[in-house]
């Protein structure tokens, strides 16, 4: 090949890989919108300013979402500081914000908090983007998950427990959700489960949850899926039956037992040659669009943990009255924590769900450690729940003296 010959070719590999990088460019557009975010400042400390500060730089990064994708966020917060996010995720996640900064802050005069952000987001879905789904199941350490689906075909004359269905419709839901990567609980673990425990699980959340906890599951994944006959025909002499499967099934947390999605799908008519055929092909079917419909509802759901807020579940032991109002006013006062509310206190336990930033979710255990009214000794943590012991707070000894 001449020099010529060679300088050509290299002039085109340049052309097509500029040409490849523009298309890549515009595939993945990015948008600068500027926003302005308010909030009251509530009182004249530094901590009431802070607070109001954060509240209105939210509500700026939520409204720059807004103006150029439409809202990606159901509550009126978000995570307090968009930079608190690490790198990785701003750099592989499109979607919402990839980065902004403050270019106008009144500091608080008037009693009203204004911010005002210049803000660059990416445009295409975060539901969209299977690497989002990687980062955010990261964020929300990695969940294992088990499928538990009671399931069966009905016989149009010896009714619903004539065959039992098997487990089509299950394993189309796992394989599809391990298709994405999710972590399952092995099959071969559960299967002293009986049809008894996974219907009475799916009635009862709280059920569900102590199964799934058995077998080492964050999330459980309960449910029915019934195969009915819809009609038969004759075509040519040859017997073809229509089926049509229909799936109803729960998502729930197994460590507070929350129920986090609720979905029913149905397969749609499915035609085969065999009655059997028929209805494992709608099983299947139905089971593909219960692993799509709990996909997006499980992704949403833990989007919007870890970049908006999340419920974290306390259990007190030792909580005389005099430590759990300390310990409910040093929650209230910890930046980042929304809100804290009281669900019983009965013979010194005492339970409380606070609704934390997820920029703060994952190290909330060891900063339940460093309250200045109460002394908390951890002794349990799961993603969502924390148990602990209360204990008076030591008092700090003088300045000069050595403690005996």
């Amino acid at each position: 090949m001449t020099n010529r010959s060679v300088r050509c070719a290299a002039r085109a590999a340049a052309a097509l890989l500029c040409a490849a990088l523009c298309t890549a460019a515009r595939a993945v557009p990015e948008k600068e919108v500027t926003a302005t975010g308010e909030a009251a400042v509530r009182g004249g400390g530094a901590d009431e300013l802070l607070r109001a500060k954060d509240e209105a730089t939210n509500r700026a990064q939520r409204r720059a979402i807004e103006q150029s994708i439409g809202s990606l966020v159901d509550s009126e917060t978000m995570v307090e500081n968009f930079q608190l996010i690490d790198d990785k995720v701003l750099s592989q996640v499109k979607g919402y914000l990839t980065g902004f900064e403050i270019v106008d802050d009144n500091r608080g005069d008037g009693g009203v908090y204004r911010v005002t952000i210049r803000a660059t987001v990416a445009l295409a879905r975060l539901e969209k983007d299977v690497r989002a789904l990687n980062i955010i199941r990261a964020k929300k350490q990695n969940p294992r998950v088990m499928v538990m689906l009671r399931e069966f075909f009905e016989d149009p004359v010896y009714g619903a427990d004539f065959q039992k269905g098997g487990a089509v419709a299950q394993t189309a839901v796992e394989k599809e959700l391990l298709r994405l990567d999710f972590p399952l609980v092995d099959r071969g673990q559960t299967g002293e489960i009986n049809e008894r425990d996974v219907h009475t699980a799916f009635n009862d959340p709280a059920k569900a949850a102590a199964l799934g906890r058995r077998f080492g599951a964050e999330i459980v994944i309960v449910g029915e899926a019934t195969s009915a006959e819809m009609d038969r025909s004759m075509p040519h002499g040859v017997a073809v039956y229509h089926c049509d499967a229909q799936i109803s099934a729960r998502a729930i947390k197994t460590d507070t037992g929350q129920l986090i999605a609720s979905e029913s799908v149905t397969s749609g008519r499915v035609v085969k040659g065999g009655r059997a055929t028929a209805a494992k092909e709608a099983l299947r079917v139905a089971g593909e669009k219960l692993a799509a419909a709990m996909r997006d509802r499980m992704l949403e759901r833990w989007r919007s943990e870890a970049f908006n807020t999340v419920t974290v579940q306390i259990i007190a032991t030792k909580a005389t009255n005099e430590r759990r109002r300390a310990l409910r006013k040093d929650l209230a006062a910890v930046r980042g924590v929304r809100s804290v509310s009281e669900r019983s206190w009965v013979n010194e336990v005492l339970e409380l769900d606070a609704e934390v930033d997820g920029a703060i979710w994952g190290d909330f255990d060891a900063l339940l450690e460093t309250l200045p009214g109460v002394a908390v000794k951890l002794k349990g943590r799961t993603p969502n729940r924390v148990e602990c012991e209360l204990g008076d707070k030591t008092p700090a000894a003088p300045a000069g003296l050595r403690p005996e």
